[in-house]
């Protein structure tokens, strides 16, 4: 049995230390947050961007050039659409592990052990064209990516002092979020449409780079802590498998058709018995990988109902971009439509973060949902591209209005889980992000299968997405509705806590920091232990790797 050099050891390793009590994380698995340096933080901030936008890249790009992908690996349509539903399925359930993986065997190994298997995993690519072994090596890469995002989020709070670190969860968040509007811009640039491995490329160097820079820029440890129990990997082949089926019905359903392919069914009938078994399962443990009764709860599930509502809106702007091709739209204005969707995400992000208020969270989400509908009303009511400059600018708000809700909702639910403890925070981040993936995959099928529906009757596509954005703008008016009633239940339940107590803060330690002064730092400062000269070498290796790889991938190629 191979064993490994100390020095290979303490690369892995995290380092002992004892932080004091306001640098010590609030759950295990998640690094302490002493002050650092400003050039320190400026790395720390260059690494989550990479980070994030690794974790996102590689679905998105497979999403915008589908079809291209489709053309090179000669796959039906119902063959090319497994492939972003593979990673989909095994994405959404990937949290229940990995949380608790990261807890108890510490978030050195957590980040380098992913980041490892994703940069081989999105490199096989290149070694086989066959539709199975694809498949499986991308349901492989969307257990892996979820990895990522909460990484990406670690680096930003690292970047952010102590007063900012509410806003930093905003952006960790929004980093991978505006993967998608960025794979839009660069997809011209990569040659997919006559060498279809040039995706697979760039998701290779991508990877690469975040794994030389992880290694490079050590975050501080994480407390550890034993976790795992054996009932958690039947929770997890229950519940994740459950998710994963149903993941499969929403992504293929439309292609398949609902009622004629006879796995959907055999699928749906799987998923409902073991999400009833793996809920009973869980009740009755003393320690369950997740808090039922909380999850449970009115609050919760109103919040989970408003998030699921929001992410389903948000597959209107996948109908706007068809419905401008239906109105004769070029390349040259899918183009600009794509850098004014990011650049509108991107700030949509950044003053989020800066607005964002921790008494004050429903409002914003309200507005936000608000000027969607706005928005979505307003492109419905165009004929032809003599209405673009206005398209751009509906498009534009929506983009920006998508991101800005997102911050909100995210800080919302992690207040109400650590007001409660460490294991409610743990079931928020499993809660928020099969919310997220289940809500884009079912607003997919929702808005293109009533296209479909629609087209087959009018034989007329323009009338189809019309009538798609109608119907979007009116679930995002009703979803403003409920979000005000919302709102007013916690001015309520505000004003009772208000006249039941004078006193907002009991004694002791907060365990969430609001938007506020920065605590004084005590005892040593913690320092990124510096590289042997073995480790410099291997990660500007493999950093040299990924440019290579991002050189191949972008460079032009015959048509």
């Amino acid at each position: 049995m191979m064993r490994l050099t100390p020095r290979v050891r303490n690369f892995f390793r995290e380092e002992a230390w004892d932080f004091p009590e306001h640098e010590r994380p609030v759950v295990a698995g998640s690094p302490a947050t002493p002050e650092h340096v400003l050039t320190l933080r400026i790395a720390y901030a260059l690494v989550a961007i990479l980070v994030g936008l690794t974790g996102g890249l590689g679905n998105a790009l497979v999403m915008v050039n589908i079809t291209e992908l489709k053309t090179g690996l000669a796959l039906s349509s119902v063959q090319a659409a497994w492939l972003p539903t593979a990673y989909a399925m095994t994405n959404i359930s990937a949290n229940l592990l990995l949380i608790k993986f990261r807890q108890q065997y510490g978030l050195r190994v957590f980040t380098l052990v992913a980041l490892g298997l994703y940069a081989l995993l999105s490199i096989t690519y290149l070694l086989t064209a066959d539709h199975w072994l694809t498949l499986a090596i991308r349901a492989a890469s969307g257990f892996v990516a979820a990895a990522l995002t909460p990484l990406s989020l670690f680096y930003v709070m690292q970047a952010l002092p102590g007063r900012w670190r509410v806003r930093g969860l905003i952006l960790g968040l929004g980093i991978s979020q505006c993967a998608f509007p960025l794979a839009t811009v660069i997809s011209p640039w990569l040659s997919i449409s006559s060498h279809w491995q040039s995706i697979f490329l760039f998701e290779a160097s991508l990877a690469f780079f975040s794994f030389a820079a992880v290694g490079t820029f050590r975050l501080p440890p994480a407390e550890r802590e034993r976790v795992f129990e054996p009932l958690d990997f039947l929770t997890f082949l229950l519940l994740g498998g459950s998710l994963a089926l149903i993941a499969a019905v929403l992504g293929l359903g439309r292609l398949e058709g609902w009622f004629e392919a006879p796995w959907i069914i055999w699928f749906l009938s799987l998923a409902l018995p073991m999400i009833i078994t793996a809920l009973i399962l869980e009740n009755g443990r003393t320690a369950p990988l997740l808090n039922l009764r909380w999850l449970g709860s009115g609050d919760i599930v109103r919040f989970a109902f408003a998030i699921l509502m929001a992410r389903v809106l948000l597959a209107e702007q996948n109908v706007a971009t068809k419905f401008l091709i239906a109105l004769g739209g070029s390349d040259e204005h899918l183009r600009a439509l794509s850098i004014v969707t990011f650049v509108s995400a991107v700030a949509g992000v950044i003053v989020s973060a800066i607005t964002v208020n921790v008494e004050k969270l429903v409002m914003p989400m309200m507005l936000a949902v608000t000027a969607i509908a706005a928005a979505t009303l307003a492109d419905s009511s165009a004929t032809s591209l003599e209405h673009l400059p206005w398209f751009y600018l509906s498009q534009a708000v929506i983009s920006f209005a998508a991101l800005f809700f997102l911050g909100p909702a995210l800080v919302l639910g992690i207040t109400s889980a650590l007001q409660k403890g460490g294991r409610e925070l743990l079931s928020f981040i499993v809660l928020f992000g099969a919310i997220n993936s289940i809500g884009a995959l079912t607003g997919q099928a929702l808005f293109g299968s009533y296209i479909d529906g629609i087209a087959n009757v009018t034989r007329d596509w323009i009338v189809a997405h019309q009538n798609a954005l109608r119907l979007a703008a009116v679930l995002a008016f009703l979803t403003a509705a409920y979000l005000a009633v919302l709102l007013a239940m916690r001015i309520h339940h505000k004003l009772v806590e208000i006249r039941r107590e004078k006193q907002v803060f009991t004694s002791g330690a907060a365990p969430f920091d609001r938007v506020g002064p920065t605590k004084p730092q005590t005892g040593m400062p913690w320092h990124p232990p510096t590289l042997s000269f073995q480790a410099r070498v291997v990660l500007s290796a493999i950093a040299a790797t990924g440019a290579i790889l991002l050189l191949v991938a972008v460079w032009p190629q015959e048509r």
